[in-house]
């Protein structure tokens, strides 16, 4: 597994490693291609927009290891706004769009929260979503996958569930595995993703992988294994 798209920095304001501890743990774990998708504005402690658009600073390789800069915008109103503008999302190379409590969104019950997902993944920056199976603001996740598949938006299979054991939650995992299913039957490929709040979160997948079986799937329904695949994906030069 030599991808990892989403991780924070403690630039996010409730995670503990710097952008080059998190570089360091991600060669020692054998990551090529490491994103810094930290959270948006909104999110409690989080840096404001200069942050995300100084990301261009960051050299494209550190160590060996190629670093994409990001972002995991939060959904903020009805409208399913952003809290960062288009101008700064189209300088980003990977968007990540997920509901987070406390970020200016209030839980309004599946139908609306569905909805109002889908209005943010009208954004045409946004290019991935991340743990759309979680529980704490539900969403229907079949009309979800069906309109990630439709506008070509990645889904993630968040490895934090598994190594914080969120996943034991049998709601969570039934969404997961409708998930993975439908993306299955559209022939559509998935990514697994750390989402490390700490550098030795980086890469951390052997909890996902030993489920595989369970699951339904194999690195042939993955991009993690494919860096071309990736920047193909994202259009990376």
């Amino acid at each position: 597994m030599k991808v990892d798209l989403h991780t924070h920095t403690v630039a996010s304001g409730h995670a503990w490693g710097t952008l080059f501890e998190n570089v360091k743990e991600a060669k020692s774990k054998g990551i090529k291609l490491l994103a810094i998708t930290d959270h948006g504005p909104s999110a409690l402690g989080a840096s404001t927009d200069v942050y995300f658009k100084s990301l261009k600073r960051i050299p494209k390789t550190i160590d060996g290891v190629r670093i994409l800069s990001g972002v995991e915008a939060n959904i903020i109103n009805n409208k399913g706004k952003l809290d960062l503008e288009d101008e700064v999302l189209k300088k980003l190379d990977v968007v990540i769009v997920g509901f987070h409590k406390r970020c200016g969104y209030t839980d309004q019950g599946i139908k609306k929260n569905t909805k109002v997902l889908i209005k943010a993944m009208q954004n045409p920056y946004v290019k991935m979503l991340s743990h759309p199976y979680q529980s704490k603001i539900k969403i229907d996740i079949e009309k979800i996958t069906q309109e990630a598949i439709k506008r070509n938006i990645l889904l993630e299979i968040n490895a934090s569930y598994f190594f914080t054991k969120k996943i034991a939650d049998k709601e969570i995992m039934d969404k997961l595995k409708l998930m993975i299913k439908i993306l299955k039957e559209n022939k559509k490929k998935m990514i697994i993703n750390s989402d490390a709040h700490n550098p030795y979160e980086i890469g951390n997948f052997d909890d996902v992988i030993s489920r595989f079986d369970e699951l339904g799937i194999n690195e042939d329904n993955l991009l993690n294994n494919d860096k071309e695949a990736v920047f193909k994906f994202f259009n990376i030069s």
